[in-house]
């Protein structure tokens, strides 16, 4: 809350603008005394103290990543101890938790506009490690299934806040590279998780899977309760105005906060009926992190029953799927801030946001080749390093345009970038929900090689034409935004 004590300016009114209740009252006598002013700008901050805030946030983002995959592997052990009496609702272990994904953001998000990023990661990560150590002691399947789903909402604060962080403590110059380094957790995390859970699954038994990420939760959220500092912009200038001289009390509408929270967290579906550029960008996202968590949910399952091999040297593969994540995390966070200093050079301009986007294009048409690759080198048992390849160039196209993606989507939309993520959030994780059920009965009629095939020619369509037409005309979209700020 920002409080104006200039008695000749307010009149007693209550204004807001958007995102901040600015309560102006004529009772206040005196002008308040900012101090150190620049302080209250995290951009203003030093390095070090930037760098604490992202790398903070990024570790958060390991979690929910980690526990939505790590029970992939452990699906038989699960199902047989708990109950599960279908093949839908095993998968359902994995997609519910995904599910959440979509709740979560939907107000952690707009909260978090209205509070402050800190309150709002904390609470939220505290909240998934008691939903997550009752994943862990849970006996019955609809336990599982509604702890799980808890955990997801918990677990789903780090993954939307992330990049808001990023762009509260970073310019636009310096984006893309703080940005590739803040979303390693969410595009890595999930191939960390398959690895992790195969082998703590035949050493510890699937409860200490649980346990195990819970602890680490924890220590992760002690660390945050006394080193992860706040870094809203108007928050922090809330805090740092003094009042001199007060000649009565203040007060507080709360009638009108109730106002402001409400129309935050009616703002994400605003933006995904307005605004083209969400729309978009949500269709690419949608239908990349489908095919990122078909390839989750059976990647293990492949190299089980059409290679021979144990759950635990099947997890091993994953492997191919962090380095694809990691390669496209490198060639993200080095292109986009060089391609955008090369455009402006080029074109005699400042940075537009649309000059993160050529990025994108050559990811786009990678993606399909890799999917022909992987799916028929599956299809007819070829050695199990080429499918191990065609995952990598895979995963490594999905990151580079998650990523991009993301970055171009806080650029756009800086001050509204966390409603953004979450009306984006919508359609990306309700495609990481559906896609998996669908996935095994896919390849059981079509095979490997033609069901990563449609899959394929999806991502043509999809894929290829969406970021030309947002590079074509994204700037007159953002013309007519009323949310777009293209800072």
């Amino acid at each position: 809350m920002i409080v104006s004590q200039d008695s000749e300016a307010s009149n007693g009114q209550i204004t807001d603008d958007g995102s901040n209740i600015i309560i102006m009252d004529s009772i206040v006598e005196e002008k308040t005394t900012k101090v150190d002013a620049s302080s209250s700008n995290p951009r203003d901050w030093p390095r070090r103290k930037k760098w604490i805030a992202v790398t903070l946030a990024a570790l958060y983002t390991f979690v929910a990543p980690i526990c939505s995959t790590m029970v992939a592997p452990a699906f038989p052990y699960i199902t047989a101890d708990l109950g599960f009496t279908s093949t839908i609702q095993t998968e359902m272990i994995l997609s519910i938790f995904v599910l959440s994904y979509v709740i979560g953001p939907l107000f952690l998000g707009p909260l978090s506009e209205v509070y402050g990023r800190y309150i709002v990661l904390q609470v939220s990560l505290w909240f998934f490690v008691i939903m997550n150590t009752a994943c862990g002691l849970s006996r019955t399947a609809t336990q599982m299934l509604v702890f799980r789903f808890f955990a997801g909402i918990g677990g789903s604060a780090p993954l939307v806040l992330t990049g808001s962080v990023v762009s509260d403590c970073f310019s636009v110059a310096e984006m893309g590279a703080a940005m590739s380094y803040s979303v390693l957790g969410i595009v890595v995390g999930p191939a960390i998780g398959p690895i992790l859970g195969g082998f703590l699954t035949a050493g510890a038994g699937w409860r200490w899977l649980f346990h195990t990420l819970s602890i680490f939760s924890g220590f992760l959220a002690i660390v945050g309760t006394f080193m992860l500092p706040e870094t809203y912009r108007p928050l922090l200038e809330s805090r740092k105005e003094t009042v001199s001289g007060i000649s009565s009390r203040i007060v507080h509408s709360n009638i009108r906060i109730v106002q402001n929270l409400i129309t935050a967290i009616t703002r994400p579906f605003i933006m995904i009926f307005t605004q083209p550029i969400v729309q978009i960008i949500a269709l690419i996202m949608g239908f990349v992190y489908g095919v990122l968590f078909i390839v989750l949910a059976t990647f293990s399952a492949l190299f089980v029953k059409k290679y021979e091999e144990s759950t635990e040297i099947s997890t091993l593969h994953y492997i191919a799927l962090g380095l694809g994540f990691f390669g496209g995390n490198r060639i993200a966070g080095s292109l986009l801030d060089v391609t955008s200093k090369f455009l402006q050079s080029r074109n005699n301009t400042s940075h537009k946001p649309e000059y993160r986007l050529p990025v994108i294009i050559p990811a786009a048409i990678l993606l399909p080749v890799a999917l022909f690759l992987y799916g028929w080198s599956a299809e007819n048992g070829w050695h199990w390093i080429v499918p191990d390849i065609g995952i990598l160039l895979a995963s490594m196209s999905i990151n580079t345009t998650f990523q991009s993606l993301t970055v171009y989507t806080v650029d756009v939309y800086s001050r509204y970038s966390a409603s953004a993520l979450a009306a984006v959030g919508i359609f990306r994780y309700m495609a990481g929900f559906a896609f998996p059920l669908f996935a095994t009965s896919m390849y059981d009629q079509y095979g490997y090689g033609w069901g990563n095939s449609i899959l394929a020619f999806a991502g043509i369509v999809i894929g290829i034409p969406s970021p030309i037409l947002l590079y074509i005309y994204g700037e007159r979209i953002r013309e007519k935004s009323q949310f777009a700020t293209g800072e």
